[in-house]
């Protein structure tokens, strides 16, 4: 029965965003569109960020959860997707938890393969790895790093003093 459940769910957990997906924003109106039209649901709107979870579990005691994250600044344009890294199906059925076909290394092996490196980025402390994308639509890097377990990619456009 487990194995029956573990193939239904197999097209739901392949739905996520893409490389393409994330070259393509260049405002809230794009990065909205990108969030939606992956599944993501509206969570708040708060301080000028926008955030958009996937599959969100309310909770008003200790803050919402989710497996997936995303938020963009509306001051900065800068954009966020937090993504997972593990596969709570593989785990619910006691499978190797392979993170190598997550959405997160996916995009990132193709930011590796398609952009050229740029430097390294400490943004609060974290060392993130930054690239520039010749395909994208937004202006600045693209930055990507493992935090506490979670995959981050982060938009970083180019500075302005109220960039957060």
């Amino acid at each position: 029965m487990k194995h029956l459940l573990f193939l239904l769910l197999i097209p739901l957990l392949s739905f996520s965003q893409t490389y393409k997906d994330v070259m393509s924003i260049k405002s809230e109106n794009t990065f909205k569109k990108v969030v939606i039209e992956n599944g993501y649901e509206f969570d708040n709107d708060k301080d000028d960020v926008v955030w958009y979870g996937w599959n969100i579990a309310k909770d008003s005691v200790e803050g919402n959860k989710s497996s997936k994250w995303a938020s963009y600044n509306k001051l900065t344009g800068a954009f966020k997707f937090q993504l997972s890294r593990t596969n709570p199906i593989a785990d619910f059925l006691n499978y190797e938890n392979d993170t190598s076909k997550n959405a997160y290394d996916l995009i990132v092996a193709d930011i590796k393969e398609k952009c050229k490196y740029y430097t390294i980025i400490n943004y609060k402390g974290i060392d993130h790895v930054s690239y520039s994308c010749s395909e994208s639509s937004y202006k600045g890097k693209i930055a990507f790093v493992i935090d506490e377990g979670w995959g981050v990619i982060r938009h970083f456009p180019p500075y302005t003093p109220t960039q957060d």
